[in-house]
């Protein structure tokens, strides 16, 4: 039987391997209330930045946590391919390649705390040693129809 998170089923996590790529991010601070407004602004800035470069979007929308409390740091973007202008605002990064542990949140956001807290059991049970900050990926929005859906990214040695 498939786990749960809420009423949805999940799939257990597991390891993949990542290809390495280029991607067009905005760096956030915020505090946890102010964080999914900032998102909006930090997306549209992202997305807006690779099309004028004449670039394309060439991946899902994503948040690569520096670190989380009270205030949050992260990077908010978008995979791309072709070349990146960047701006004041928006900068080169790269999402890694490698060795990654994966698991996936069927759902609304304000249950996503439940499959990381899994995700980081996971890991732990199987000593996986993390290797870089952690990232979700939104492969489907909350205007979609269904619950969206989440992807969670942790880099493992």
């Amino acid at each position: 039987m498939a786990d749960m998170v809420g009423t949805h089923p999940v799939k257990a996590p597991e390891i993949i391997e990542l290809v390495e790529r280029p991607a067009a991010v905005v760096h956030l601070e915020a505090s946890v209330g102010e964080f999914p407004r900032a998102l909006g602004e930090a997306f549209g800035l992202a997305a807006g930045t690779i099309a004028a470069s004449g670039a394309v979007i060439a991946g899902h929308p994503f948040v690569r946590y520096l670190s989380f409390g009270d205030r949050i740091e992260a990077e908010v973007g978008f995979p791309f391919a072709g070349t990146l202008v960047a701006t004041e605002r928006v900068a080169l990064a790269t999402l890694p390649g490698g060795r990654a542990a994966t698991a996936t949140h069927v759902g609304p956001y304000d249950e996503i705390g439940a499959t990381w807290d899994r995700a980081t059991a996971w890991l732990d049970e199987h000593r996986l040693e993390r290797a870089g900050p952690a990232w979700e990926a939104y492969l489907t929005g909350p205007d979609d129809p269904g619950p969206p859906v989440t992807e969670i990214f942790w880099p493992i040695v």
